[in-house]
């Protein structure tokens, strides 16, 4: 471990105020939450994850995260804009967490996307098990079709500012829904609420 600090497993939490298919999406109810409830909550729950982040230029969205537990990285608006890669805030984030509260080189950092909001916490300690069993570098949420659901990406600290191709990555099957209308909440509305 780097510098004699305690490492950690940081989930952050993108969370941008604007989105064009559905209005304010990560705050939209969904099982009569606000959307980014549910991931929140899973990362709170999670036996393995230690600090839950929420990273956002939302001043509504900020007083729903704090409301929640989640701690906030206020971004630069310059940085919530629709053609800014979602990698750009989680290492502004993962930057501010490191300046303010330290860091080590063996932390663990997820970027949780707040619009799958059947994530649990036992899915995102399965997943952080098959990360460390299998000594990646990253790890991401597939679907059954083995297609990436973005719902989750675990990445080895360093690896935050990684920008060249990625080695030694690995993929975690879960079907998720990736909500980005009102037909995909009406769908997860169908399916139940999330109880774990």
């Amino acid at each position: 471990m780097g510098g004699g600090l305690v490492s950690k497993v940081i989930a952050i939490i993108p969370a941008r105020g604007g989105s064009k298919r559905l209005m304010r999406k990560n705050i939209h109810p969904v099982w009569s939450k606000p959307m980014i409830f549910w991931a929140i909550k899973a990362a709170q729950h999670s036996f393995l994850i230690d600090d839950v982040w929420v990273t956002t230029e939302d001043e509504e969205i900020k007083t729903i995260a704090l409301s929640y537990g989640a701690k906030v990285h206020d971004r630069d608006p310059s940085l919530s804009k629709d053609k800014v890669y979602k990698m750009e805030a989680i290492r502004s984030c993962y930057s501010h967490i490191k300046e303010e509260e330290g860091y080590d080189t063996e932390d663990i950092v997820i970027s949780l996307q707040a619009n799958s909001p059947q994530i649990t916490s036992q899915l995102l300690d399965d997943a952080i098990n098959c990360f460390k069993t299998n000594e990646r570098n990253e790890l991401i949420s597939v679907g059954s079709n083995l297609m990436q659901n973005a719902a989750f990406r675990i990445m080895k600290s360093w690896y935050v500012f990684q920008k060249d191709l990625s080695v030694k990555t690995g993929v975690f099957v879960c079907d998720l829904i990736d909500v980005h209308s009102k037909e995909d909440v009406e769908e997860i509305e169908r399916l139940g609420v999330n109880v774990e």
